[in-house]
């Protein structure tokens, strides 16, 4: 299969979101409670001035850049860890509570909490 059919089939499987132009996409769980959606990406080797997330009312951007491994590629036998810059984008069904997400990195893994906003929460309603 050619490269340009490669990257015409991930577009149309849905995998829009990654972005992985530079040889290397980090993985990536997210998962919803009542009251926020959480993601997990593996980031080995980047460090946490290197990554930028942001969020607005309904989406979320993971940038950031792992660092060349620092040898020429005529010294590798084998390559498979990418580097250089990489994109992540989610876009989620609810409202956002922007101002409270939360991101924390350690040991490479990078865990976001994103809040729903409160006007996206569904709510019990009494019946009278």
């Amino acid at each position: 299969m050619r490269w340009e059919s490669l990257r015409e089939y991930r577009t149309r499987a849905g995998q829009s979101d990654r972005r992985g132009d530079s040889g290397w996409t980090p993985q990536a769980d997210v998962s919803e409670t009542d009251d926020s959606f959480v993601v997990v990406a593996e980031l080995p080797g980047v460090r946490r001035a290197d990554v930028d997330v942001a969020a607005t009312a309904d989406t979320l951007t993971i940038r950031g850049h792992r660092p060349d491994p620092g040898c020429e590629p005529a010294c590798y036998v084998r390559l498979e860890r990418g580097h250089g810059p990489f994109v992540r984008r989610f876009t989620f069904p609810s409202r956002l509570a922007v101002d409270a997400v939360q991101a924390d990195m350690k040991d490479g893994i990078l865990t976001i909490t994103l809040p729903k906003a409160a006007d996206a929460r569904g709510r019990r309603v009494e019946v009278s």
